[in-house]
């Protein structure tokens, strides 16, 4: 009678047996966040970032991220005014650590961006437009945030071969990626 008493209560209070979820192949994110806009010889202004991206596992814990961002910059200090935005495209190598909830991640790769804006010296305005190639490298961690949503703080800084000293030299950042785990 014990036994058939006990084996009803397991099989009243045991759930299904679930299998881990499979491993992420890849991920599509979001970035939101804040950057400033560099030339060779001092800021032209601060803005804000906003972006996507995609991503692929090569091999291991490491992933190809194709990504695409919008930074703006805006300064007003009197003599020098300086407005203007750059789009950015990135093809990146990414190599995350660890294996928990938290996973640092270091990347580095190829950019090309484009810049349009306007600088203005003591009331003389020159028209800046040009597209500029370079390297890019940052970190992160991506925090799980349930099954398949990962939220990320990052730091990136976009660097470029310029050929005009007017032109934007770098493009540091802080943001925070959201993504979707497929």
């Amino acid at each position: 009678m014990r036994a058939i008493v006990c084996s009803l209560a397991l099989l009243l209070v045991s759930r299904t047996a679930v299998a881990q979820p499979p491993a992420s192949r890849g991920s599509v994110s979001a970035i939101g966040g804040f950057a400033k806009t560099l030339d060779d010889e001092g800021s032209l202004g601060r803005g804000w970032l906003v972006g996507g991206a995609i991503d692929r596992v090569v091999f291991g814990k490491t992933r190809a991220e194709l990504s695409l961002e919008v930074l703006t910059h805006d300064r007003d200090a009197g003599y020098f005014k300086s407005n203007g935005r750059t789009i950015t495209g990135g093809l990146s190598l990414v190599r995350r650590f660890g294996g928990g909830n938290a996973q640092p991640y270091l990347f580095g790769g190829l950019t090309v961006g484009h810049h349009s804006g306007t600088n203005e010296f003591n009331g003389s305005p020159v028209r800046i437009s040009n597209t500029d190639t370079g390297f890019r490298f940052g970190f992160g961690i991506a925090i799980r945030a349930g099954e398949r949503f990962e939220v990320s703080p990052e730091l990136r800084m976009n660097g470029f071969f310029v050929d005009n000293d007017s032109d934007p030299v770098t493009l540091p950042s802080l943001g925070i990626r959201f993504g979707w785990r497929m």
